[in-house]
């Protein structure tokens, strides 16, 4: 039998208390993504991050143990980032008709990832390997939730099962969301925002007026 593998430590040895704590932390992270733009997982060390974050790598150790703890970082922001866009996008859309507020969504996709994609293609293929499953479920699962409310709360649409309906309008895009990169710098992401607002409205059966 092969020996188990030692889980990767991607916990942060600290999180910021104070509003300097947090500028530094940023500039990390901005900074992790700079690195894997132009190199890739392959090519992040804690040395560029501090070089190009322009903090010390005392700093950067005092923050992260490693590597692999500045990229569960990052995808933690960038999760949580397109989660209050997705809540505060139904919040305030509640009221209006469904093709903005659906439209709204895939606009607020479109500009979580925008210009981003290596990025995000990057670090898609770190969930896996950092074992950070369980942390995009839990946020997908909140997701459909608020979703389902809206859904079923709408007065425009005739939603049957707006669990079942929001399950699988989250699951579509989190598809699109991680094909998004495969094509390349020429996807033109106006477009699919579009396409992914119409896959959904067509999907929704509406109220007769």
């Amino acid at each position: 039998m092969p020996p188990r593998r030692k889980p990767i430590a991607t916990t942060p040895r600290r999180r910021p208390r104070q509003e300097r704590a947090q500028v530094t932390r940023d500039a990390m992270l901005i900074a992790v993504e700079r690195v894997l733009a132009r190199h890739g997982v392959a090519g992040l060390t804690t040395n560029h991050v501090a070089e190009i974050g322009g903090v010390s790598i005392g700093s950067v150790y005092q923050y992260f143990p490693n590597k692999q703890a500045l990229v569960a970082a990052l995808i933690e922001r960038n999760l949580a980032q397109f989660e209050a866009s997705f809540h505060q996008v139904l919040e305030a859309e509640r009221d209006t008709p469904p093709e903005r507020a659906i439209v709204a969504m895939a606009l607020a996709l479109r500009t979580t990832f925008h210009g981003q994609g290596k990025v995000h293609l990057e670090l898609i293929e770190q969930v896996g390997a950092l074992e950070l499953t369980s942390m995009i479920e839990a946020a997908l699962k909140r997701m459909i939730g608020t979703l389902s409310r809206y859904l079923a709360g709408n007065p425009r649409l005739a939603v049957r099962d707006p669990d079942l309906a929001a399950l699988v309008i989250v699951r579509a895009v989190e598809g699109v969301s991680r094909a998004w990169p495969d094509r390349g710098e020429a996807l033109d992401e106006e477009a699919l925002a579009r396409e992914t607002a119409a896959m959904i409205l067509g999907y929704l059966p509406r109220r007769p007026s």
